[in-house]
């Protein structure tokens, strides 16, 4: 069981930085998925972190384009920090604790949520066989197969606390973990590596567990997806240094 984890309810709304359409597009531009996207793509995408106050540059929102020609889907993605943020920020959050239960394949995750302004605690349950997502094939990938606890235990949060706050959080963009891996993504290549943000301790011990380059590549590209554009140098910094174990 995760230690329950305490909201401060003093904390208040931040003012929201005006997030124009020139700045917005700046961001596609930078990440480097502008011309990956169509016009429509794009109009959707600064639509939505407008209407919700994403904010790209702080990771609030992102857009990930992968696949080519028919198969090529794009989706905007937010963290499922940005949730437990927002659900702090309203005033009314008063804790929330996560426990997984079962084993594979009958894996679950069982988020309760405290509200101040309820009488009893959210409670709602996440089943691995519901959620997990798998290639085409129809095996699991990489990512829910080495760390299925913590796959399941974010998608049940974000679930979670949409339910719990559907006011302030109902209609955001779903998370990476929520979105099922609809084709094969693209192969990840060198690029000259700058420093950074970086990768959790966890995600750092799924790319050291790899076990071929084919798997390397299939982990790296899941990462790319999840954690977005930029992430991509830090993502082929690891990739590199893994890859050199298969020579």
């Amino acid at each position: 069981m995760e230690a329950r984890q305490l909201a401060t309810t003093e904390n208040q709304m931040p003012p929201q930085v005006a997030l124009t359409k020139e700045k917005l597009t700046d961001y596609l531009n930078i990440a480097g998925v502008a011309t990956k996207l169509s016009e429509k793509e794009r109009k959707n995408f600064i639509e939505i972190a407008q209407a919700y106050c994403l904010n790209p540059f702080k990771r609030e929102i992102y857009c990930v384009s992968y696949g080519y020609g028919d198969n090529k889907t794009t989706s905007i993605i937010t963290g499922y920090e940005v949730y437990t943020k927002r659900a702090e920020r309203t005033g009314k959050l008063d804790g929330w604790e996560v426990t997984i239960e079962g084993k594979m394949p009958d894996l679950k995750a069982i988020v309760t949520i405290y509200r101040n302004d309820w009488s009893r605690p959210f409670k709602h349950e996440v089943f691995f066989e519901e959620v997990v997502q798998r290639k085409k094939d129809g095996s699991i990938n990489a990512m829910w197969a080495k760390m299925p606890k913590f796959m399941l235990r974010k998608v049940a949060i974000a679930q979670g606390f949409r339910l719990c706050f559907p006011d302030e959080l109902g209609g955001m963009p779903y998370t990476a973990d929520e979105i099922s891996e609809a084709v094969v993504l693209p192969t990840i290549t060198a690029t000259p590596v700058k420093e950074t943000l970086d990768l959790t301790p966890e995600e750092k011990e799924v790319i050291a567990n790899t076990t071929s380059e084919k798997e390397l590549v299939k982990v790296c590209a899941q990462l790319q997806k999840e954690k977005g554009a930029d992430y991509r140098q830090t993502i082929v910094k690891y990739y590199n240094l893994k890859k050199g174990d298969f020579k």
